[in-house]
């Protein structure tokens, strides 16, 4: 029931929205090569982490949280939320069956 409600908002979303190559490129190019790399390192957590260490998909889920939270604590100089929240979104996406 939930993927399902999840890809009609999708879907209505991306129905909304002018579907120009202009209008995708500024998208593209406001999206921080920073964020797209901690999304990315999220997607492989979570991957990594149900596949081979058998972890469900809530047990991974909370531990690239932990990983992303430890990371921006211990070892940025400054906590930068949006890095950890990047991170985070990239293992909810793994969850998305295609």
């Amino acid at each position: 029931m939930f993927k399902k409600t999840l890809l009609i908002v999708l879907l209505l979303i991306s129905l909304s929205v002018p579907c120009f190559a202009n209008s995708l490129h500024d998208l593209q190019d406001c999206i921080p090569t920073d964020k797209a790399l901690h999304f990315m390192a999220g997607y492989v957590i979570q991957d990594q982490l149900q596949r081979n260490a058998n972890c469900s998909a809530f047990e991974a889920f909370l531990i690239t949280s932990g990983i992303a939270w430890a990371k921006e604590k211990w070892v940025d100089d400054h906590v930068d939320n949006a890095d950890a929240y990047a991170t985070m979104a990239g293992g909810l996406f793994y969850q998305i069956k295609f």
